[in-house]
């Protein structure tokens, strides 16, 4: 099975972004293939310099870090315009991403069994 997670929101809000990695890493860990697509505010998972501790929320830095460790092949996709929209250079980001413009996300959706989203 291809399984591609969407993280859209920021990882401020809650824990759906770590509800939705434990489980992107738990398919990951029954080999499955899995990949990864952040859009609009889910692009501030993967941004340097973040405390989140200082708002009572888990530090998930260190698990995008280390995606490969988890089976989980490549670089998270990111979309173009998302980062654009918010000002937000690829060099502003903790790991390095392959991008992807918002045009072509609807075709590179088609690559997958199931698309899972935050």
């Amino acid at each position: 099975m291809r399984c591609l997670f969407v993280f859209r929101h920021s990882p401020w809000e809650g824990g759906r972004g770590a509800e939705s990695l434990d489980l992107l890493l738990t398919l990951a860990a029954f080999d499955q293939e899995v990949e990864v697509l952040l859009l609009d505010d889910g692009i501030w998972h993967l941004c340097s310099g973040q405390s989140p501790a200082a708002i009572g929320l888990r530090d998930l830095g260190a698990l995008w870090r280390n995606l490969s460790l988890y089976g989980i092949g490549g670089s998270p996709w990111v979309e173009d315009e998302s980062l654009g929209e918010r000002g937000v250079r690829a060099d502003d980001l903790s790991i390095p991403v392959r991008r992807i413009r918002r045009g072509r996300v609807a075709e590179f959706w088609n690559r997958f069994d199931t698309i899972l989203g935050d």
